[in-house]
């Protein structure tokens, strides 16, 4: 069987491209050219880059946030169920898909604060966000750093720290194998593929995040964590995550892997939108057994 492309980024682009990749069938079949969508297409100017994002559909303000690796239609699935009710805004994260890579360090503190200005340059907010994998992080920090942009919050598949106390075993050492292969195709002068690129985004997956709990509890924003039972992410690391926001909700979807926004968008989307439209609620089991 021929490989997947290396831009792939392992499990944390979502299914959409890689089957893209692999000739399948991509879920959410569309017309619409998502991620080159010249009616839908804008350029914001923020932090010294230019951050290519598109707006579809109208109403409440939705920031959907994409994974490392990840550009505007992996989110296809998502773009289509929730621009019926919603203005939906999704953009290319820096060094991914159209958005300028900027110099220095790939860090997820600047990923978020382009978001963060581009927001403003767009006249959206505060805004409703879903963010999976690596837009889960992102998600977070914009709701710590940025917390009267965000209104409701849907972090799926976020991790706090680059160990394997948050990450299953096999992750880190897949990703660095990716990093050190893209190192040494730049060595080669190998233009194949958008190299230097790669090793930014998996070398970002293997250094970052470190988001102290503390921060997590100044989160003010009504969250959704959101997980699979077969994640990349440890189940324990999920609980942990939803134990130190505030005003949290936890959803660990069963049968379902990493890849669920593009392998069961619709039980993905369901879950996302459903929290997005109810207000938060802090149920107890001993009230509801009506214990004094």
């Amino acid at each position: 069987m021929a490989r997947l492309p290396i831009v792939v980024s392992l499990v944390f682009v979502l299914l959409g491209a890689a089957r893209l990749a692999a000739g399948q069938p991509v879920p959410c079949p569309s017309s619409i050219p998502f991620g080159q969508n010249p009616k839908a297409g804008h350029m914001a100017t923020v932090n010294g880059i230019r951050m290519y994002y598109e707006s579809y559909g109208k109403g409440q303000p939705l920031l959907l946030i994409h994974g490392n690796g990840g550009f505007i239609a992996a989110w296809r699935c998502q773009i289509l169920y929730f621009s019926r009710s919603y203005r939906v805004i999704v953009a290319d994260n820096r060094a991914h898909g159209r958005t300028d890579d900027g110099t220095g360090p790939l860090t997820y503190e600047q990923m978020a604060d382009d978001l963060a200005a581009m927001l403003d340059q767009a006249k959206a907010g505060p805004v409703d966000i879903i963010g999976h994998s690596d837009g889960g992080i992102l998600g977070l920090l914009i709701a710590i750093r940025h917390p009267s942009q965000v209104k409701k919050l849907v972090a799926s598949g976020p991790n706090l720290r680059p160990d394997a106390t948050a990450l299953v075993d096999w992750f880190l050492p897949s990703t660095e194998k990716i990093a050190k292969e893209a190192e040494a195709m730049m060595a080669k002068d190998d233009r194949s593929k958008n190299w230097p690129r790669i090793r930014r985004q998996n070398e970002l997956m293997l250094n970052e995040p470190h988001i102290p709990l503390a921060d997590l509890r100044s989160i003010d924003a009504p969250t959704l964590i959101l997980g699979a039972d077969d994640d990349v992410i440890r189940l324990e690391h999920f609980v942990e995550i939803y134990r130190n926001v505030p005003k949290s909700h936890l959803a660990i979807l069963p049968g379902a892997t990493h890849l669920v926004p593009t392998q069961q968008p619709e039980i993905y989307n369901a879950f996302a939108g459903r929290f997005l439209k109810q207000p938060f609620v802090r149920p107890t089991t001993k009230q509801a057994f009506g214990v004094q």
